[in-house]
């Protein structure tokens, strides 16, 4: 998987990009210190890059909860009835129910349920409620087995590119760069890292970006929370070309395709 990804970021960089105005062609110094703007070419517009400082949430982490997906595993278990509703290993896979394209999972007696955008107690409760009109009180439990709908992408110059699954436990910018073994130690611009985030459809994308070098800027990166689809992407030392990379993640959803494509096994 390690070299999927590493052949897309070479390609990425050897692709045709030109620099845009006002960009410089330097190496000793880091172009944020010149230049909080990036031109994408291929949308023809030009972004404000926003500092993670500006952007940490420590109410985001209190208040976090994961909203099933298509793709996810849950386990439903109705207690107290395991005549009609048997109940065996937990991990066993007779247990695990996919949601499918459409969002919806089936179980008996409730039929099809709309299991996408909904958290777990959500559902539980939902699923309660169809059973309630066949059993008296019944005690349902709502688990996710496999987290399969979210991810975030962490790219460029970390140990190991990869794609990570969210969970329900949030995770941080310093978490995934830690899921990735960390930043390559010959290779990383440690001042230059990225993350590119796609808001709503048709809206101009979101570019922040961390000075890891900066001892504050490392310690917000533990606050700085990532959402699905999120691509984490650490520049290479010496490289001016760094909008050209970036560029190419555009279109969005075309880029997501191909990197998720790179990504599975």
């Amino acid at each position: 998987m390690k070299k999927k990804v590493s052949f897309i970021i070479i390609f990425l960089f050897f692709s045709g990009c030109s620099l845009s105005p006002g960009m410089h062609m330097q190496t000793n110094s880091s172009w944020l210190d010149e230049s909080k703007y990036i031109y994408l070419d291929s949308i023809n517009k030009t972004i404000k890059l926003v500092d993670i400082s500006e952007t940490t949430d420590i109410y985001f982490k209190n208040n976090y909860l994961y909203r099933i997906g298509a793709g996810d595993q849950i386990v439903v278990t109705v207690w107290g009835l395991q005549d009609i509703f048997p109940i065996v290993n937990m991990g066993a896979d007779q247990n695990i129910r996919r949601v499918d394209s459409n969002g919806n999972v089936f179980f008996p007696y409730a039929g099809l349920v709309k299991a996408k955008g909904k958290t777990q107690d959500e559902l539980r409760d939902d699923l309660t409620m169809r059973l309630s009109k066949f059993f008296t009180d019944p005690q349902v439990d709502v688990t996710v087995a496999r987290f399969n709908s979210q991810q975030v992408f962490v790219l460029g110059e970390v140990t190991k590119p990869m794609k990570i699954n969210i969970t329900d436990i949030p995770i941080s910018l310093s978490n995934a760069i830690g899921e990735s073994y960390g930043l390559n130690t010959n290779t990383a611009a440690a001042s230059e890292v990225f993350i590119i985030r796609q808001t709503k459809l048709g809206d101009d994308p979101l570019i922040f970006y961390a000075n890891l070098r900066s001892p504050a800027s490392f310690l917000e990166a533990g606050n700085f929370f990532l959402k699905n689809n999120d691509i984490v992407y650490v520049n290479s030392s010496g490289t001016t070309r760094w909008n050209k990379v970036i560029s190419q993640f555009f279109p969005f959803s075309t880029f997501l395709n191909s990197i998720d494509n790179l990504t599975s096994d």
